[in-house]
């Protein structure tokens, strides 16, 4: 094997280059290689199933939540070298980037195989978007270096729910814009020196 080519554990040729250096998803994917395998496997099913695959792919995006659980280093969080907003907005497009490249093909298979819920592709990608950006506020409201794994009171975790469960989307549509308010305060107290 060249000494360029790097093995990952649970995948050996996945290009990881290609998660744009997100230490999020490069540590998510390598530590739950079954449970990316699984997602793959369910969501192939999904799409050809009618009416099963939009859904499938927003369950897909609140279980890249778990992704946003732990808390990196505080070293990474002062690399890019750029104020609260700009990397909150930057780890935002991260995930939404990474979520959309990975899921892009289980779309079009469910639009091939279920071309009558091409409408439910307005709901999903919002909705995707959504969950995505709840969970990276909810990680960086929580944010402590010294604590690697902060524990998610019950309000997060029914904000999560509610991207699955249609009577709590309100309570998650209200916690993602406290999640952000709340995530740009307490990156300020560790990147002040980039505002």
């Amino acid at each position: 094997m060249s000494p360029h080519k790097q093995s990952h554990a649970g995948f050996p040729d996945f290009p990881f280059r290609l998660l744009g250096g997100s230490p999020e998803w490069i540590a998510g994917m390598r530590r739950r290689p079954g449970s990316v395998a699984a997602t793959v496997s369910a969501l192939t099913l999904c799409a050809c199933v009618p009416y099963a695959g939009f859904p499938a792919l927003v369950a897909a995006a609140v279980g890249c939540g778990a992704f946003y659980r732990s808390c990196e280093p505080l070293q990474l969080v002062l690399l890019p070298e750029q104020g609260a907003a700009q990397f909150l907005a930057r780890k935002v497009l991260a995930a939404w980037r990474n979520y959309f490249l990975m899921t892009a093909p289980f779309a079009v298979l469910a639009l091939l195989a279920q071309p009558r819920s091409a409408w439910m592709a307005a709901a999903w990608a919002p909705l995707a978007a959504l969950a995505l950006l709840y969970f990276v506020a909810a990680k960086y409201a929580r944010y402590d270096p010294a604590d690697e794994s902060p524990r998610w009171p019950l309000a997060a975790r029914l904000g999560a729910a509610g991207f699955l469960i249609p009577p709590l989307l309100p309570l998650s549509l209200c916690l993602v814009v406290s999640s952000l308010l709340r995530a740009e305060r307490n990156l300020s107290r560790y990147l002040y020196d980039y505002d």
